[in-house]
């Protein structure tokens, strides 16, 4: 593995796809989620990132990642998508696959021990950092600003002079 920079290393190709499908950079969970996924399938961030489908082992570890997505980390079609510079509907077939081979029970097994683990892994987690700024420290609460403009410049009169 390379690091976990993102999926979004597409070299020269995120500038000729439209603004909608142009992949983003991956935060926080997104990241656990696919390091999960490049371990258990050995394959390199970059494999994932590919535009074209790849080799069997590249693309079904792409569709486990934005199933995991859309399962584990509740993120919707459309988002996934753009993460991972796909179509939405790429994504929904992705899921279904998924969904569909966990009849199998390795491959149940293999995906439920990916959940459990991320689930475990993501609640240990603490939602937001804890805030560095107390109470004390904030500025006090300074007039709305329609008193300061008048406390500032004297009030325009039309017509009144004599």
């Amino acid at each position: 593995m390379t690091g976990l920079s993102g999926i979004s290393d597409l070299a020269g190709l995120a500038g000729a796809m439209p603004a909608a499908l142009r992949p983003r950079p991956m935060r926080g969970a997104g990241l656990l989620v696919t390091a999960c996924v490049l371990s258990v399938f050995e394959v390199e961030e970059a494999d994932l990132s590919q535009p074209s489908r790849g080799r069997a082992q590249v693309a079904l570890a792409r569709q486990v990642a934005m199933y995991l997505h859309h399962v584990i980390l509740a993120r919707t079609l459309t988002d996934i998508a753009r993460e991972f510079g796909r179509d939405r509907t790429t994504v929904a077939h992705a899921c279904r696959l998924v969904e569909d081979r966990r009849d199998e029970p390795e491959f149940d097994t293999m995906i439920g021990g990916l959940e459990t683990a991320l689930q475990t892994g993501l609640a240990a987690l603490p939602a937001r950092p804890p805030s560095t700024r107390s109470q004390a420290t904030r500025l006090p609460a300074t007039r709305p600003l329609t008193a300061r403009v008048q406390a500032t410049r004297p009030l325009p009169t039309h017509g009144t002079e004599a």
